[in-house]
């Protein structure tokens, strides 16, 4: 899986952008929705949930929980076993699986890339091996 972090300028400031080739049947990377569903918070907002994220995941790695579901406006995260599954809260037949080691990394390299300075030239690729 190739996924490329960026910065897009509006009239606001900046947004975090996340375009990945892990899409889905219909062409849609689940992965790039959850990763940019801020839920209309600002960057600094989202951090505090994205930390979260990660460490529900590492609670499900070391077995002190069964399972994690980790959502936010639109999408959701089922963290369980070695599995992560992104889903619309909206429709829960709508999701997409990968591995929860990939799934924990691409939100850790997320989570740091959203923490950096934003600029129009900073751009992040990252080649994760996605087991499902």
């Amino acid at each position: 899986m190739n996924i490329k972090f960026s910065w897009k300028r509006d009239a606001y400031g900046y947004d975090p952008v996340s375009e990945s080739d892990f899409l889905n049947q219909d062409g849609f990377s689940l992965l790039d929705c959850v990763l940019m569903d801020d839920g209309g918070l600002s960057l600094s907002e989202s951090l505090p949930w994205l930390e979260e994220g990660i460490k529900g995941i590492k609670s499900v790695v070391t077995g002190e929980l069964e399972s994690f579901d980790w959502g936010r406006e639109t999408w959701g995260v089922e963290c369980r076993g070695n599995k992560a599954k992104i889903y619309s809260l909206h429709d829960e037949e709508y999701f997409q699986i990968l591995s929860l080691d990939a799934f924990s990394k691409v939100l850790q390299e997320w989570t740091a890339f959203v923490q950096s300075e934003p600029n129009d030239q900073e751009t992040e690729t990252l080649n994760l091996s996605i087991g499902i």
